[in-house]
């Protein structure tokens, strides 16, 4: 009996440690990662999910890091061109790259505080700059050099042309920390890395830029989802039809043949 005990365990020691595993887990580049990597690393999965944006692990980002049939979508209704434009969805805050109605990148953002929001409008792209000076918001602040690494536009500045107002601009940042909060003046920040690599050489002056909350994108027609997808009802089966009973005839009939 002893002996038997002792290959028991043997064997138990040989299984694979993975045969107890845990379940799914989604695709991500975070869980890998520490520090600052890692809030930076999950802020970018947040975005790609459709998810808002937190740098946290949190109950949503959760359900959709663990559940298989998880969907992420993104419906055009009608897309202001077929060329390249862009949404920033004020509620999640994710800047998404669309070329007519496919989105081809999703990126987090930093957007206005609640004493200096970016304004919700329907907006143009009007200039591009590489290595831009920042005026100080006409005498607010002290002006910084292009190039300076104290500029708090970063390397990359796209103005948005936004009926009634000025200023406003979709550019880099010295405070990757704040991405995914309310920060700014009203301007729309990024990692450095997305928009020197991605937004800006993709994006042209003339682009569309729509800028709202989800029920204004919805309002115009954008609708960005990310949600457990429901199972499809499955459809009643019909009843099989009975066979027909054969029919008696009364005995009179019969002799009538």
């Amino acid at each position: 009996m002893k002996n038997k005990f002792i290959i028991l365990a043997l064997a138990i020691l040989l299984i694979p440690s993975n045969i107890f595993a845990a379940g799914f887990v989604r695709e991500n580049n975070f869980m890998n990662k520490s520090g600052s990597d890692r809030v930076a690393e999950t802020k970018k999965w947040q975005a790609q999910m459709n998810l808002p944006v937190t740098g946290r692990v949190d109950e949503k980002t959760k359900t959709a890091l663990y559940t298989p049939n998880y969907e992420v979508y993104d419906m055009v209704v009608n897309a202001p061109t077929n060329d390249v434009w862009i949404s920033v969805n004020k509620s999640r805050r994710i800047l998404t790259v669309y070329r007519g109605k496919q989105s081809i990148g999703k990126f987090p953002v930093t957007l206005g505080t609640s004493s200096t929001p970016t304004p919700s409008a329907k907006a143009t792209i009007i200039n591009k700059h590489v290595n831009p000076a920042w005026g100080g918001m006409g005498g607010k602040y002290t002006p910084v050099a292009a190039n300076d690494p104290n500029n708090p536009l970063g390397e990359r500045w796209m103005g948005l042309k936004i009926p009634g107002k000025s200023g406003y601009g979709i550019h880099g940042n010295i405070k990757p920390l704040q991405i995914g909060g309310y920060y700014s003046n009203g301007c729309i920040r990024m990692y450095n890395y997305d928009i020197e690599n991605f937004v800006f050489p993709t994006m042209k002056v003339g682009a569309p830029v729509w800028i709202g909350t989800d029920n204004e994108l919805e309002s115009w027609g954008l609708y960005q989802f990310s949600r457990i997808k429901k199972d499809e009802p499955k459809p009643t089966p019909k009843p099989e039809p009975k066979p027909e009973e054969p029919k008696e005839f009364p005995a009179q009939e019969l002799l009538e043949f």
